[in-house]
C-alpha cells in the first residue's frame, strides 16, 4: 500500500474504520487515458456483495461522475483533504439490487515530488502513467476492498499493467481475490516473458534490453520458488518488474516499479528485488491492519534481507548493522512502538519500525526453534490470505505453531519503545575439585523500566574449538548467574551474534557515516584554502546537505580555533586545517595517505581523481570527505547517506565505489578475558532459515 493511502486512511479516521474482514466491491471498468493531456475517461459498473441503499465513496476533485443507471441520484458531498484533492459522494439507490454505472472524465496530473526517491499520488503524462487508490482514480469506497476487471484504451505503442492475470494483448487485466488498493500503470514498454510453471515471469522496460530482461526472469522464478517452499504457494499468476520512468521502489501486488538507475545496480537482483517479491506474500495478499501497527515491513526485512545476508554468511553481521541505525537514528523522542508504526518516514522511523520488528522475528525465531517458528509463518499466511490482520493474528499463529502462550512477549515488542542495555559485572571463576564455578551478574542499565530476555552467554573453555551456549533469563534489572562448568573457562562474551533487540555497548559501536547524519548538530566545515572551484564544490555539497538535514551548520576552517565539541563535525578537504586530525590518529593499520595513494584496512588503492571518506569516534563523531573530481560534489552529497553503516569509502573517478568498510569493534562491557593468552572467541552463526524450504 502507498504511502500516500495510508495518508488518506488516516486523514478519514471516521470513514475507514472497518470490520478486521472488510465487504468487497466489484469494479468493471473501462479506461481510456489520454496521456498528451493528463485526461482520463471512464466507466465503472459497480457490483457490491453486500447491497445497499447509499453508497459513499470518494473521488479526485477533478473527476465530475454522472450516473448512467437508473434509478439513482448521485449527491455531492463535501471536498476532503487527502493526498489528491478529493470530494466525497453519496450514491443514493432506489433499488440496491440494481446495476450501478458511473462514468466520470478528468485531468489527472501530479507530477512526482523532488526527494531522494521522488513520488507522486498519482499522474497521467506523457511520460507514463501511474494510478492507485491514493490517486482517487476510481470510487474509493472506505471500508471496503476490492475485484475487479480492467479494460484499457492506451495510445500505440503503449501497455498497461494492473494486479491480476492479463488478456493476451495486455488490453485488460483482471483480479478475482480481494485488494486493498487498484493499480494502473502504463508507457511505451518493451514486454519480456519467461514460464516458471503456473507463475508467469514478465519484465516490462522502457528500452530493449535482453540480457537485463533475462537477469530478472531468471530472479524471480528463483525467488519465487523460495518463499513458495518456505511459506506457501505464491498468490497471483504472475510477477512483473516494471521500469518506471522515475526513480522509485514500491511494490504492488504482482509487481514492482523500479526506477530507471535502481534496476541497472548490480546489488538490486539480490536486495531489494527479492524484498518485494516477498511483499506479495506479507502486505500484498496478507494485508496489513494499519490501525494496530504495520508489521508487514519488518517481518518482509527479515526474510528477505536478513535471509539472503544470513545463506552467505552474513547474518550477524546485518543483525549487528540492524542495531547500529537504531543506535545512531532512534533517540527517547523520536522513537515509535511497532503498534503506532505505519511506515518509513525518515531514518528513525526506519531503524524502529523496520529494525524492531526484524530483531523481534529472530528474537521469537530462537525463542520457538527454527521449525516452529516456520511452521507459524505457514500458519500465519494459510489462514489470512486476502484478510486484514494485525498482530494479534501473528501471534496466534505463532501460538498453533508452538503450543505456547506468546502473548507477554507481543505486548513487550509491539508496545514498547525503547531497547535494553547490557552490561556484564563482577566475573569471578574459582575453582574446585570437581571444575569451575563461574559467577558474575547480568543488569541492564537504560532508563526504562527493565525488559524480559532471554539472553545469550557464550563461554570458551580450554581445549576447546567453540564456545559453548548459555540462555539467561533477566525477569527484572539484574540477574546474578552461576555455571558450573567442568574445564576451565577462558573467555565470555553476551550475545556476540546480536541476537537481542538491544541498544549496542560504546565499544561495539564502530564510527561510522550515520553516527555523522544522525547528530543533533551537524557542523560542516570547508577548507578556507582549497582553490576556487573546489572551493565551490565542497559548499555544494555543505549545502545539499543543509537542504536535507537543517540542523547543519556550514563553516570554514578559518574561523576556528578547534574542532567544535557537541554534535558531530565533518572535515571537508585534504586542505582543510583539521583534516590530520581525523585521520591520522586511526593509525597506519587503517587509514595511510600518500600523493598517489590511500591504504585502507590493509588494501591500497589509486588516489588520483578518487574520492576518500572516512570516520573516527572522538569526543564528537568526526568525518573526513576528499573530493577527487569537483564535479563529483552532488552526485555524493545525494549518495554518501545511503552508505549510514560504513566507516571509510572509497570512489574512483568515475563515482564508482570502490572500498567500504567498518573499523573492528569490540565487546566492551560484554565481554569478559578470564586468560589474557587465550585466543579470540569464534562464535558461528546460525545455521540458515532458509534450509527449511520445502
Amino acid at each position: 500500500m502507498s504511502r500516500y493511502l495510508i495518508s488518506l486512511l488516516l486523514w478519514l479516521p471516521a470513514l475507514a474504520a472497518a470490520a478486521v474482514q472488510p465487504p468487497v466491491i466489484h469494479h468493471e471498468l473501462r479506461v481510456e487515458a489520454d496521456p498528451d493531456t493528463a485526461m482520463l475517461r471512464v466507466t465503472d459498473e459497480l457490483l457490491p456483495r453486500d447491497r445497499k441503499e447509499t453508497l459513499e465513496f470518494l473521488l479526485h476533485e477533478n473527476l465530475e461522475p454522472r450516473l448512467l443507471s437508473p434509478g439513482g441520484r448521485l449527491v455531492r458531498g463535501d471536498r476532503m483533504k487527502a493526498a489528491v484533492p478529493a470530494r466525497r459522494w453519496r450514491l443514493e439507490l432506489d433499488d440496491p439490487g440494481a446495476p450501478i454505472r458511473l462514468a466520470y472524465t478528468g485531468r489527472i496530473h501530479h507530477p512526482p515530488e523532488a526527494g531522494a526517491l521522488h513520488a507522486t499520488p498519482g499522474t497521467v503524462s506523457a511520460r507514463g502513467i501511474q494510478l492507485s487508490a491514493s490517486t482517487l482514480w476510481y470510487p474509493w469506497i472506505p471500508g471496503h476492498l476490492v475485484t475487479f476487471r480492467l479494460h484499457l484504451s492506451l495510445p500505440d505503442g503503449w501497455h498497461g499493467i494492473s494486479q491480476g492475470k492479463p488478456s493476451d494483448d495486455d488490453r485488460s487485466w483482471e483480479e478475482t481475490q480481494p485488494q486493498d488498493d487498484l493499480y494502473l500503470v502504463a508507457g511505451p514498454y518493451h514486454r519480456y516473458e519467461k514460464r516458471f510453471g503456473p507463475l508467469r515471469a514478465m519484465v516490462w522496460l522502457r528500452q530493449p534490453d535482453e540480457a537485463l530482461a533475462q537477469r530478472y526472469l531468471e530472479a524471480t522464478g528463483r525467488y519465487v520458488d523460495l518463499y513458495s517452499r518456505l511459506v506457501g504457494p505464491y498468490p497471483y499468476a504472475k510477477f512483473a518488474l516494471v521500469e518506471n520512468f522515475w526513480e522509485s521502489g514500491y511494490g504492488m501486488p504482482s509487481f514492482t516499479l523500479l526506477g530507471p538507475t535502481v534496476i541497472r545496480l548490480p546489488f538490486i537482483l539480490h536486495s531489494s528485488y527479492p524484498h518485494e517479491i516477498l511483499h506479495n506474500w506479507w502486505g500484498n495478499s496478507v494485508y496489513v491492519d494499519y490501525d494496530s501497527g504495520n508489521w508487514s515491513e519488518g517481518l518482509t526485512s527479515y526474510l528477505a534481507d536478513h535471509l539472503l545476508r544470513e545463506q552467505r554468511g552474513g547474518g550477524a553481521a546485518y543483525r549487528r548493522d540492524v542495531l547500529l541505525k537504531y543506535a545512531n537514528w532512534v533517540k527517547a523522542g523520536n522513537d515509535t512502538p511497532l503498534v503506532r508504526f505505519r511506515g518509513r518516514h525518515g531514518e528513525a522511523s526506519q531503524a524502529a519500525g523496520y529494525g524492531r520488528m526484524l530483531m523481534f522475528m529472530h528474537m521469537l525465531r530462537l525463542e520457538l526453534g527454527d521449525e516452529a517458528f516456520v511452521e507459524g509463518l505457514r500458519h500465519f499466511y494459510r489462514e489470512n490470505r486476502f484478510r486484514i490482520t494485525g498482530f494479534d493474528d501473528l501471534r496466534t499463529a505463532f501460538e498453533a505453531a508452538s503450543g505456547r502462550k506468546l502473548g507477554v512477549l507481543f505486548e513487550q515488542w509491539t508496545r514498547r519503545t525503547g531497547a535494553p542495555a547490557l552490561v556484564l559485572e563482577a566475573v569471578k571463576v574459582e575453582a574446585g575439585e570437581h571444575g569451575y564455578r563461574l559467577t558474575g551478574s547480568l543488569r541492564q542499565t537504560q532508563e526504562e523500566a527493565p525488559f524480559r530476555l532471554r539472553a545469550p552467554l557464550y563461554v570458551q573453555l580450554e581445549k576447546e574449538p567453540e564456545p559453548r551456549l548459555h540462555w539467561l533469563t533477566l525477569e527484572g534489572r539484574r540477574l546474578e548467574f552461576e555455571l558450573v562448568l567442568e574445564k576451565r573457562p577462558l573467555r565470555l562474551r553476551l550475545d556476540p551474534l546480536f541476537d537481542l533487540f538491544r541498544r549496542l555497548a560504546p565499544a561495539e559501536i564502530p564510527s561510522s557515516l550515520g553516527a555523522l547524519f544522525a547528530a543533533e548538530r551537524i557542523h560542516v566545515i570547508l577548507p578556507g584554502r582549497a582553490s576556487g572551484p573546489r572551493r565551490d564544490a565542497y559548499r555544494t555539497l555543505a549545502e545539499a546537505w543543509k537542504r536535507r538535514y537543517p540542523r547543519v551548520r556550514i563553516l570554514t576552517d578559518s574561523e576556528l580555533d578547534r574542532l567544535p565539541k557537541e554534535g558531530a563535525d565533518w572535515v571537508l578537504g585534504l586542505e582543510n586545517r583539521f583534516a590530520g586530525q581525523v585521520w591520522e590518529p586511526l593509525g597506519k593499520e587503517r587509514v595511510r595517505l600518500s600523493d598517489e595513494t590511500v591504504v585502507l584496512a590493509g588494501n591500497r588503492h589509486p588516489l588520483e581523481g578518487a574520492s576518500l571518506v572516512v570516520t573516527r569516534r572522538a569526543t564528537v563523531p568526526l568525518g573526513l570527505l576528499v573530493l577527487g573530481d569537483a564535479k563529483r560534489a552532488a552526485s555524493l552529497a545525494r549518495r554518501l547517506p545511503h552508505y549510514g553503516k560504513y566507516s571509510y569509502l572509497l570512489f574512483d573517478a568515475e563515482g564508482k565505489n570502490r572500498a567500504k568498510g567498518q573499523w573492528p569493534a569490540g565487546g566492551g562491557a560484554l565481554e569478559v578475558v578470564l586468560d589474557p593468552s587465550a585466543p579470540a572467541m569464534t562464535v558461528p552463526d546460525h545455521p540458515p532459515l532458509a534450509r527449511l524450504a520445502r
